[in-house]
């Protein structure tokens, strides 16, 4: 993998440190600690079933559309929202808790509602998209493609709205590669991230037991989403997850149990900012996958 794996420092590990002598001793404490961890803590780690199906966040995961959408957002507010800011308050969110967090004090209209500013926000965002401009991660869609061929199921969960994410994967070819789509919109959305519900709903659909599935995230609430449902998860490097935790090799096909609310979210399987160079093994595919080689 690109990026070599990391291991929890002693203090996350809890562990106190050791004179040179006992430095391999502590080395392989860490890493047990880290594998104890990625499963949720208990004593007799466990394999993870083989991962079955693939459940892809859509924007900053499978594309590279938050800039997009943050000056989408931008100009329908009338209030310039900084990339900073749309790191740390806005990625992962609902389109409309954005709106109704960011809406300053008489932007609306008589007789204008947020329903009409999201709907000039989406057609904003799909104009992006009927240009050709939509830019997907590097790798993506030939991860999905060779998902797809090697078997596995894949499907859409995000906090967005339906209509731009059916544009776009009709503009990416990959409409007939997930079997559904579960969007922030939906009427029947119970809860958004980072509640587990989404997954939980995917794992469902499927008729798949989470941790059979593998989440493919970039914000914090949608890893906090996918990890609370149990599943494990692949994370797009970003902003705001620098600070992640990748697991080390030990416990990388471990069983993982769901996060509980509150915690602080546990390693992730990879971090990359392109899938031609994800470790295929990971996902029960064979090494020299040819997405992979083509690294």
């Amino acid at each position: 993998m690109a990026r070599k794996r990391t291991i929890f420092s002693a203090a996350l590990c809890g562990c106190a440190l050791a004179a040179p002598s006992k430095v391999p001793s502590l080395l392989a404490d860490r890493r047990l600690t880290a594998a104890l961890a990625l499963r949720g803590g208990s004593a007799a780690p466990s394999p993870a079933p083989p991962c079955l199906a693939a459940l892809w966040d859509f924007d900053g995961t499978l594309c590279q559309s938050e800039d997009v959408h943050r000056k989408s957002f931008s100009a329908v507010l009338g209030v310039e929202l900084s990339e900073q800011h749309w790191t740390d308050a806005c990625i992962g969110r609902a389109p409309r808790d954005i709106m109704e967090a960011h809406l300053p004090a008489g932007r609306l209209k008589p007789g204008e509602t947020i329903d009409d500013l999201l709907r000039r926000r989406a057609e904003l965002f799909e104009e992006h998209i009927a240009a050709g401009r939509l830019e997907a991660t590097p790798g993506a869609v030939a991860l999905v493609r060779e998902l797809r061929a090697a078997g596995l199921r894949c499907a859409v969960v995000s906090s967005g709205s339906r209509g731009y994410i059916e544009k776009a994967l009709a503009a990416l070819g990959l409409v007939d590669a997930f079997d559904f789509i579960i969007a922030g919109d939906d009427p029947d959305c119970a809860q958004h991230k980072p509640q587990p519900w989404p997954y939980l709903e995917a794992a469902r659909r499927l008729g798949l037991q989470p941790a059979q599935c593998v989440a493919f995230e970039d914000s914090l609430s949608g890893i906090r989403s996918a990890q609370g449902a149990g599943l494990r998860v692949v994370g797009v490097r970003c902003a705001a997850n620098g600070g992640c935790e990748v697991a080390p090799a030990e416990a990388a096909t471990l069983a993982a149990s769901p996060l509980a609310a509150g915690a602080p979210l546990l390693p992730l399987l990879a971090l990359v900012d392109d899938f031609a160079r994800l470790d295929r093994v990971l996902l029960g595919l064979p090494a020299a996958a040819p997405a992979a080689a083509a690294a």
